[in-house]
């Protein structure tokens, strides 16, 4: 097999292929949520607060979509690092043209439906009258991307399955530049509000998938996706889709509950739901590393329980905890000391920022027990097992996370039960995640641990 565009992640120094690995994926996960927080942004400065506030309204919406896709571009890449650590190339075309042939009759449908669903979501997250307006046109013009959301994920995690983290780098700078300079344009000189903001997301989007789609074209004859010879399995399918839909459930039950918290949130005033939208977007930064070296604890792992070197795989989970406990703390300092400067980016407001602030200082440690969540359950995905930690974050994430609110609010009626939430729910995701990994007898089975 052609080795040009790929890295085996079964041979060589483990620390050093998880530092080639990950650097590009931590520079990718950085312009990601650039590339995230740019609407919020523009609208809050060049818009209005209320403008902030509507798109801030939206997040926990627009993320139900884009976990689902995450989980499911997730399931494609474990079937295909699998199948590529044991260098099956057939398997791996029939993976890749499932995948993105998925991808794309899945986006039209969702398109469809989420678009007629608009009014019940925005009405099942509590969004104020005079945000609703504004919420309502962003949505509507959001949700015409989502198919290229989902092609840009599956893309994405086909490219990081077969070794190649840097290309995903590429395309994401080049969609954040794009969505910067043309959501400034559709909203300064074309005065179309918070609309402009979305239409410049869906183009950035389908340019990167262009780019993505070419590349894929141009891998190694026998593994290279082409549209005259579409290799769809309906088999393949489903095992992409019993890796992926357990983890696009556990995303989707998350922004499902983080959508009722935001009932919650959307019933104070207009500038606390937007410092706490602001907060939310800023302190998620501290979690790039753990996220990025998770991504890499997920592929090296797949393709090395392809390649039956169980040892490396166990390696691999090792290196990965220490490095996300070093780096997410300094981070979590980082965040913590510097919060006002973050949110005033978005809008100055005083309550705006002190709300936002308050919120990332309360929350952010808890990202160092998240990490331990996130390298254990890509090191359990990675193995063939996505019910565990699907379970585990809907237990700790959604169900522990929302009693807390909505105990918390009916004891002491105070903005800060909000704040404390979602810590709660970071805590006890690493907590039981770390549990399972070390006690459980399915890790020892598979090799995962000795």
């Amino acid at each position: 097999m052609a080795k040009q565009g790929t890295l085996k992640l079964t041979e060589g120094s483990i620390k050093k292929q998880i530092l080639l690995f990950a650097w590009p994926i931590l520079l990718s996960n950085i312009f990601q949520q650039l590339y995230n927080i740019t609407n919020s942004m523009i609208v809050g400065n060049y818009i209005s607060k209320t403008a902030l506030s509507a798109v801030s309204a939206t997040n926990s919406i627009c993320n139900v979509y884009n976990f689902l896709f995450y989980g499911l571009g997730t399931g494609a890449g474990i079937v295909v690092a699998t199948y590529f650590g044991a260098q099956d190339e057939k398997n791996i075309k029939q993976a890749i043209d499932t995948s993105l042939t998925f991808a794309i009759g899945g986006g039209i449908l969702l398109t469809i439906l989420s678009e007629l669903c608009i009014p019940f979501l925005l009405q099942v997250t509590n969004v104020n009258a005079d945000l609703y307006a504004m919420a309502q046109s962003y949505l509507r013009v959001y949700f015409l991307g989502n198919t290229a959301v989902f092609m840009y994920q599956m893309g994405f995690f086909i490219l990081r399955s077969l070794g190649d983290s840097k290309h995903p780098l590429y395309f994401l700078i080049l969609s954040s530049v794009i969505n910067l300079v043309l959501g400034i344009f559709f909203v300064r000189v074309m005065n179309l509000s918070v609309m402009g903001t979305a239409l410049a997301t869906i183009i950035a989007q389908f340019v990167v998938d262009f780019f993505c789609l070419r590349l894929l074209f141009n891998l190694d004859k026998n593994i290279r996706f082409d549209i005259k010879n579409i290799q769809f399995h309906w088999d393949t399918a489903k095992r992409i889709c019993s890796l992926g839909i357990p983890a696009g459930i556990q995303n989707m039950m998350i922004a499902i509950s983080s959508m009722m918290v935001q009932s919650y949130i959307n019933a104070f005033p207009n500038e606390i739901i937007a410092g706490i939208g602001v907060a939310e977007r800023v302190a998620v930064f501290a979690q790039i590393p753990m996220s990025s070296i998770s991504t890499v604890t997920i592929n090296m792992v797949s393709q090395n329980m392809g390649a039956q070197k169980y040892e490396r795989a166990q390696e691999t989970v090792k290196l990965s905890i220490r490095m996300s406990n070093i780096v997410t703390l300094v981070c979590c300092i980082a965040v913590f000391l510097t919060s006002e400067f973050w949110v005033q980016l978005f809008n100055k407001d005083p309550l705006v920022v002190k709300s936002g602030s308050d919120m990332i200082r309360f929350m952010v440690f808890s990202f160092i027990p998240l990490g331990w969540s996130h390298v254990y359950h890509g090191a359990i995905r990675g193995s063939g097992n996505v019910k565990v930690p699907m379970l585990n974050a809907i237990m700790s994430q959604c169900v522990a996370r929302f009693l807390f609110v909505f105990i918390g609010l009916q004891i002491f009626y105070d903005v800060r039960i909000l704040y404390v939430s979602g810590a709660v729910g970071f805590t006890l995701a690493g907590i039981f995640a770390s549990l399972y990994f070390k006690y459980s007898s399915w890790t020892k089975q598979v090799g995962l641990r000795s």
